[in-house]
């Protein structure tokens, strides 16, 4: 049973490419010499046992998410409101990690890293659109048009994120946006995890 174990260990490591450490000076020849199976096989079972944690922790490091305004096709604006409102974007494209919630318009960053956000918004019926993103309620970056209806706008930053920061997009009061399921859009995207 253990030469079957050390052969398909053997075989395995030797496809992902692990090595065993040698000390200096050392032959490969050397070290198996000196070891006996059991204790290669634990050393092989160890370094796989690594590299599955190794793979589950990059896979927990996928963020991704693109979303847009309006799930139908038909133009539709939003606003002018009375109040600042937060705008929810329904028609999720993709969202990989499930870190972004389109009940509430807001993404909440599942670990800390630096993410890529951005968005593009169009000037709705009121004439004229100021948007901001925000991180825990602070604005970060806006876009602002006043060159007439339909008229669009984009802006992006990178941010460093804490686990449980909350990003959103804020329509500020008396200003309107329209969509027609893939024309104002909320994007990001973790780069790399801290």
């Amino acid at each position: 049973m253990v030469s079957g174990r050390l052969m398909y260990l053997l075989a395995v490591c030797g496809v992902v490419g692990a090595q065993i450490i040698i000390s200096e000076g050392e032959g490969c020849s050397d070290v198996t010499q000196n070891l006996s199976s059991e204790d290669l096989v634990k050393q092989l079972m160890t370094r796989v046992e690594n590299l599955e944690r190794e793979r589950e922790e990059r896979e927990k490091s996928h963020v991704a998410f693109s979303a847009s305004l309006n799930i139908a096709e038909q133009w539709n604006t939003y606003g002018p409101f009375d109040a600042d409102a937060t705008l929810v974007f329904r028609r999720v494209t993709t969202n990989i990690g499930e870190a972004y919630d389109p009940s509430t318009g807001i993404f909440t960053a599942p670990r800390k890293g630096l993410y890529y956000i951005r968005y593009t918004t169009c000037v709705g019926d009121s004439g004229s659109l100021n948007t901001a993103l925000r991180k825990n309620g602070e604005v970060m970056f806006a876009v602002f048009d006043t060159r007439g209806s339909h008229g669009s706008g984009s802006n992006g930053m990178t941010l460093v994120l804490e686990q449980g920061d909350q990003l959103s997009i804020t329509l500020w009061k008396e200003k309107s946006i329209f969509d027609q399921s893939r024309l104002s859009t909320f994007s990001g995207f973790l780069l790399y995890p801290m």
